[in-house]
């Protein structure tokens, strides 16, 4: 009877540990284990490679979530994605710092060698699924009870990508390239930033980065536009338009371009533009874009 069992859910240097049930897994990393994985990352790729995907790389914060749950199931001697403490994959991964767009995990019992565990994973048709999934990376661990048997959880991921290093200048210059291009594709006037909208702006996305949400209106009662018309800007026309949680200035136009109210005002019959831009703590980013034809 085949004791072997594999569970999924949907490569740095490794670590390896002994543990005794019953108490705490041991520290020191078995050699002879520790130079099996070693062709974990490279075992995982290779599968890849059959089907032209990239390979995987190696994450440290990965190989601690995997390290923690691979020693947890041989000290329960019980193998899950459910962690004794309740915890679950996501959590793990998040608590080693790994901020990510997508993960998965697969663990198994009972395979002797790396290239088994992986021909196990591989004969499943979910654990397959995540070895060639849409990830970029990989951590894994082994871990083995007080009988020696080997407890494997592999987590895998693609990490949420870095922000932006926008300033609010660099934001507005960009911002207004990119409608600019829009503009022009459409035979459109090209904008000219303006002080004026540009300070009414900036004030209004500050404002809602500091709230962290959407406000029609600044602390001291005024909306953007009111602002505008306080500053002394005369003009025939007026229209503002707000963006939250886009990070670049092409995905903030190609936003409103896909709406039809706003592709009407980011591409209608204006001459100016003030731009602002703030990030709240949350990281989630605030725009605020300020449209005048003045009088002439």
């Amino acid at each position: 009877m085949d004791r072997r069992k594999l569970l999924f859910l949907g490569l740095s240097t490794l670590g390896i540990v002994v543990a005794k049930a019953g108490d705490e897994p041991a520290d020191t990393p078995n050699p002879a284990d520790q130079r099996t994985l070693k062709t974990l990352l490279e075992a995982h790729n290779k599968e890849r490679a059959k089907e032209k995907l990239p390979p995987l790389k190696a994450n440290a914060q990965l190989e601690t979530a995997a390290m923690e749950h691979a020693r947890d199931m041989a000290q329960k001697e019980k193998m899950s994605h459910d962690g004794s403490d309740g915890s679950t994959p996501a959590e793990r991964v998040k608590k080693a710092g790994y901020r990510y767009v997508r993960m998965g995990e697969n663990v198994a019992v009972e395979y002797p060698d790396v290239e088994r565990a992986v021909r196990g994973w591989m004969e499943s048709p979910p654990h397959k699924k995540n070895i060639l999934g849409d990830f970029t990376e990989m951590g894994g661990a082994i871990a083995r009870d007080f009988d020696g048997r080997p407890y494997w959880c592999v987590e895998f991921g693609t990490p949420v990508p870095p922000k932006p290093d926008l300033t609010p200048e660099r934001a507005a210059t960009e911002l207004v390239e990119a409608l600019n291009a829009e503009r022009k594709k459409s035979s459109k006037p090209l904008l000219k930033r303006n002080r004026l909208l540009a300070e009414a702006a900036q004030r209004h996305a500050t404002t809602l980065a500091g709230l962290d949400k959407v406000v029609a209106k600044d602390e001291d009662g005024l909306s953007a536009l009111d602002r505008v018309e306080k500053a002394g800007y005369r003009y025939r026309r007026l229209a503002e338009e707000i963006a939250s949680g886009l990070d670049l200035p092409e995905e903030v136009v190609k936003a409103w371009l896909d709406r039809p109210t706003d592709r009407d005002n980011v591409l209608g019959d204006f001459a100016d533009i003030g731009v602002g831009y703030a990030v709240a703590k949350s990281e989630r980013a605030y725009w605020c874009v300020i449209l005048g034809r003045p009088l002439r």
